[in-house]
């Protein structure tokens, strides 16, 4: 019970909580950032894999449709969503059964930690939980039409809830596109916390067999088991760094950070001063852009590589997957395979909203 009130708060205390998903369908990501639009498809399949990768791609947005993380034009993004699903295959019509997660910009989004109350009565949940997110943002501190608000555990497992505010704009633009291109949003998630989500699938436990695709010859080193890894996602407006050891994170930082389009070596020399203050030791960096050339994303390797002392390279969150067959697929460039860490980690979302475990 208490877990259906925070998954109907979650989404964003909006129409589309009424939104159940289908159980019969797959699972799609979908996320606007950097300049690009974002999109990754998996369904079910039988055996210890659990889930296959359908479809997946990403577009160039033209440049007045994104501002400051914003979606100013929704009929533009609406067009090229269409034109990037007829790429890879699909259609919005083919997508009908699916279960649908979009994200937002954490750098927009307002959020906090609390405790969860542990006399408070289920029925009340929903209101208290609204209540205290809304007091997040400017105002009388209730929620009102121009807000969104959602919750969700801090961490898998914990007791303490999130938080989250943000102006409605951000999120009914978003749905504006969604539905004006045929598609229906079931959830609203954040966009780091979806590339983490991502990460975590990519390397499983260490004794996991359902690796597999993978072209990493530093895999063994890797695994989970070793020494912890980090993941490292630049945007356009900040940077968010995670450390985890096994299936848990054990360490982060988030700050505003002009990522992509600032210098590489100012942005190595503040994940030094990150790493060198975290309570734990990352053995390997993994590093996933949003928007970045594949010029930009190899200085930014390289230059995290020297000025952090550890190995650093790009994460792919496709690794893992078995992939259908396709021109579409196997054009992807690798710099493209890294921007799809967000919408990787929406579609995982989606598939466990209809029951499918990614963990």
């Amino acid at each position: 019970m208490i877990e259906a009130v925070l998954r109907s708060l979650r989404h964003m205390s909006h129409p589309l909580a009424a939104v159940l998903p289908r159980l019969n369908g797959g699972g799609c990501g979908i996320h606007f950032d950097g300049g690009t639009l974002q999109f990754v498809r998996l369904t079910r399949v039988a055996g210890p894999a659990k889930l296959r990768l359908d479809a997946y791609g990403a577009a160039a947005l033209e440049d007045d449709v994104l501002r400051g993380g914003l979606l100013a034009r929704p009929e533009a993004a609406a067009r090229r969503l269409g034109e990037l699903l007829d790429r890879v295959g699909t259609s919005a019509v083919g997508l009908r059964d699916d279960t649908v997660v979009l994200a937002l910009p954490a750098h927009l989004l307002k959020t906090h930690v609390i405790d969860y109350p542990p006399d408070m009565p289920v029925r009340a949940l929903h209101a208290w939980c609204e209540r205290h997110a809304a007091r997040l943002l400017p105002g009388d501190g209730g929620p009102g039409p121009r807000t969104r608000v959602g919750v969700t555990w801090a961490e898998p497992g914990s007791h303490r809830l999130r938080l989250y505010a943000c102006e409605a704009e951000l999120v009914d633009d978003r749905l504006a596109a969604l539905e004006m291109a045929g598609l229906r949003v079931h959830a609203v998630d954040v966009a780091h916390a979806a590339g983490r989500r991502a990460f975590q699938w990519a390397w499983p436990a260490a004794g996991d067999s359902g690796l597999r695709n993978s072209c990493d010859p530093s895999e063994a080193r890797d695994k989970r088991g070793a020494s912890p890894i980090a993941l490292l996602q630049v945007s356009d407006h900040d940077l968010d760094l995670a450390v985890f050891d096994a299936h848990r994170c054990v360490a982060d930082v988030r700050e505003r950070f002009d990522g992509v389009n600032g210098s590489p070596d100012a942005l190595a020399s503040v994940v030094r001063e990150w790493l060198g203050r975290l309570p734990v030791v990352a053995g390997s960096l993994h590093v996933a852009t949003q928007g970045a050339t594949p010029g930009v994303l190899a200085a930014i390797c390289d230059a995290l590589a020297l000025a952090c002392s550890i190995p650093a390279q790009p994460f792919d969150p496709l690794r893992r997957f078995d992939a259908a067959e396709g021109p579409a697929n196997q054009q992807v460039r690798f710099a493209e395979r890294t921007s799809l860490a967000v919408a990787c980690g929406l579609a995982l979302r989606a598939m466990s909203m209809q029951g499918v475990s990614w963990q």
